[in-house]
């Protein structure tokens, strides 16, 4: 039996009015065209859990990020997602790479630098989402090989686990304020940019990595065939690994944070499944991380937002709700998260024959996701 089912639904909460200049208009629209009847029932009969208010919309992590730093006793004011993410992704690049590897805190700080395309608009610059630039193994390794005098010059030992994420010691440029890339995407990069003491530094190396790679054979390529080239490289994450508890016996995620939070934790770490039913076999306690709707929300591409959240509500909550009522899952709990804000609910079997958590303002779900869309 599944004991607990956690789910981390990132950017599945509608933009509150005022962000970015936004009126009511989006939002209002947004939640009148949203069906979601499981995450209805669930949210309306769940007990609130913790809640993150504050007034900072310039915050450089994801909601989530800093929900799972809390849950692993990590600090989530600089989040520090590089340690984890690289040895995610170092187990994920070995052979026949185990499930459940604990690892041991090695007292090495690390960030990441990424490969990544900024554009200019009008009068700014703008990062595009990393996820979008479809980075391949042979692209990284020439791009790599093509800044190796210039990494050997600044004493840089640069490891490259796998093609999309590179990792640095954090002392080559020391702590900086730094932004998870998909919060800076789509935006003027200027307030996003990295800040510290050695800032100076970092975009000295950063600009010098740019003209290396402005003519280079690989982005050539990719603009003769209509791809994005790869102009720039971001630097984030910077932190050590310490140890962390076990999240869940299982923990489904292909985000690179979690995956490796989970591996530090003990946890058996697999692949997303389409929906709940691929994970309907699993026992214990669960928790997945469903982004499908990040990408469309970041872009504001709102129709596809609807639909990624239509088709969580029928592959994920509605099965979710099925399985709790049938008392093939004990409890449930949702992290729902916006662009700026998160909030906890958990729902128990028992809690769905509480009719009366339905009736009034409570039974308003659309007003939960508002409310949270406002959260400060």
């Amino acid at each position: 039996m599944m004991t607990h089912l956690t789910l981390i639904v990132p950017f599945s909460v509608p933009p509150g009015a005022g962000d970015d200049g936004r009126d009511d208009v989006v939002p209002g629209a947004l939640l009148r065209q949203l069906e979601l009847p499981a995450l209805g029932k669930l949210l309306t009969r769940a007990a609130p859990g913790p809640r993150e208010r504050h007034d900072d919309p310039f915050l450089r992590s994801l909601p989530q990020e800093r929900w799972l730093a809390g849950k692993a006793g990590l600090d989530t004011v600089r989040v520090p997602l590089a340690p984890y993410m690289r040895l995610a992704d170092s187990v994920g690049a070995a052979p026949d790479a185990p499930t459940g590897v604990q690892a041991p805190a090695d007292g090495q700080s690390w960030a990441c630098l990424e490969p990544v395309h900024i554009h200019a608009a009008r009068d700014h610059l703008v990062l595009m989402p990393p996820g979008q630039l479809g980075l391949r193994p042979q692209e990284a390794t020439a791009l790599r090989e093509a800044i190796d005098a210039l990494l050997q010059e600044s004493g840089i030992a640069l490891e490259t686990p796998c093609p999309q994420r590179w990792y640095l010691p954090e002392a080559v440029f020391g702590p900086l304020e730094a932004t998870t890339p998909l919060r800076a995407a789509g935006r003027n990069i200027d307030i996003w940019m990295q800040a510290g003491a050695r800032a100076r530094d970092w975009r000295r190396l950063q600009n010098e990595i740019q003209m290396t790679w402005f003519d280079h054979r690989v982005n050539q390529a990719r603009e003769a065939a209509g791809e994005v080239p790869v102009n720039s490289v971001w630097l984030y994450g910077g932190g050590a690994l310490q140890p962390v508890p076990r999240l869940a016996d299982t923990v489904l995620s292909g985000d690179p944070f979690l995956s490796g939070l989970a591996l530090a934790g003990g946890s058996r770490v697999l692949p997303v499944p389409a929906g709940l039913v691929g994970a309907a076999a699993l026992e214990g306690s669960v928790l997945a991380m469903l982004d499908s709707a990040t990408e469309a929300h970041i872009a504001e591409d709102w129709g596809l937002w609807l639909d990624r959240m239509h088709a969580l509500d029928a592959d994920w909550f509605g099965p979710a709700l099925e399985a709790l009522a049938a008392g093939r899952i004990g409890a449930v709990t949702l992290v729902l998260g916006g662009e700026n804000h998160f909030a906890e609910f958990t729902v128990r079997r028992a809690d769905l024959r509480k009719f009366w958590r339905g009736m009034g303002q409570r039974g308003d779900w659309r007003a939960l996701l508002s409310d949270l869309a406002f959260a400060a």
